[in-house]
């Protein structure tokens, strides 16, 4: 997808306009290539993109079609660091799900609206249930083709691990 910090600051400004307009989101769906150039993005010719809806308490973790080993060794070094500090890294409920890009397939992560409650995060709240996530896991760059993000938030309503390998 994107080739520099620009394209990413516009794909964040793509899902923050998802999240208030729904016409504007179902195109994206629809046509992510078409939304992507109109926002001045910069698109592979011959590379189908497919926008995936990430629901709330799941996160996706992209793998790159190329440097994937490097790309992985560097993930699981990072879920190994994290586990060192506390046991439970993922909060009940909650999934990582690993997806890759091909050759001629990127996959868009569309995340949900931080503006809504899912079934699972009502029910935390009612239950008085807290989870309480560390916020310092970051993985740096992996390579000069892939550039693997991982965050967490920490909130009773919101417990959730963002996982997300961005093509640069």
């Amino acid at each position: 997808m994107a080739d520099n910090k620009q394209s990413k600051v516009k794909y964040g400004e793509i899902i923050a306009k998802c999240w208030e307009d729904e016409a504007y989101k179902k195109r994206f769906l629809e046509d992510p290539k078409d939304v992507l150039r109109e926002a001045g993005v910069a698109v592979e010719e011959g590379v189908t993109y497919k926008v995936i809806e990430q629901p709330k308490l799941v996160q996706y973790v992209v793998l790159p079609c190329m440097d994937t080993k490097e790309a992985v060794q560097t993930l699981a070094k990072s879920l190994l660091n994290q586990v060192e500090k506390k046991e439970d890294i993922i909060p009940g409920g909650a999934e990582v799900r690993i997806i890759q890009n091909t050759d001629d397939i990127r996959y868009l992560i569309l995340p949900a609206s931080p503006k809504s409650l899912a079934e699972a995060e009502l029910r935390m709240v009612a239950g008085g249930q807290q989870y309480e996530v560390q916020t310092d896991f970051v993985v740096e760059t992996v390579s000069a083709e892939a550039e693997v993000t991982v965050t967490t938030t920490t909130a009773a309503a919101e417990a959730e691990i963002a996982v997300v390998v961005v093509l640069v």
